[in-house]
């Protein structure tokens, strides 16, 4: 009888602490973060293009509380993707990248070894050191 009346109440008493304030109660990070996350789902394919998730919700909880609901993440918040290249940029090669082409090639090391390198920072450092670049 006492051990069903000490289960019993064990129940009662840990229902009761699950139930309490503390978990029953939704924080206002929480509020604020549902409400960002809601405002996500209902925008367009294009708004959601202009910026990725994890971006928007980062702009959206560091708003105002006030205007979290309203506004969650004005658009000069949001961080605009690249605009397309167009075809004469894509043909153009920057002198940077050609130099770095240029850079490539092969070198004769102390001990005898022959390697390639794209660049030639560190070239044969296992090997003693460059002795000629072919």
């Amino acid at each position: 009888m006492r051990t069903q009346f000490a289960i019993a109440m064990f129940a009662v008493l840990g229902v009761a602490a699950l139930t309490g304030p503390s978990f029953s109660a939704v924080t206002a990070q929480q509020a604020t973060m549902k409400s960002c996350a809601a405002t996500w789902t209902g925008m367009s394919a294009a708004d959601k293009g202009k910026t990725t998730y994890k971006a928007y919700m980062s702009t959206c909880m560091k708003a105002p509380a006030a205007t979290a609901a309203a506004a969650p993440a004005p658009a000069a918040a949001m961080t605009a993707k690249p605009a397309a290249a167009t075809p004469a940029a894509m043909t153009a090669k920057p002198a940077a990248a050609a130099a770095m082409k240029a850079e490539a090639g092969s070198a004769k090391c102390k001990d005898g070894k022959t390697v390639t390198y794209t660049h030639r920072s560190g070239t044969c450092s296992g090997h003693g050191g460059v002795a000629s670049w072919l």
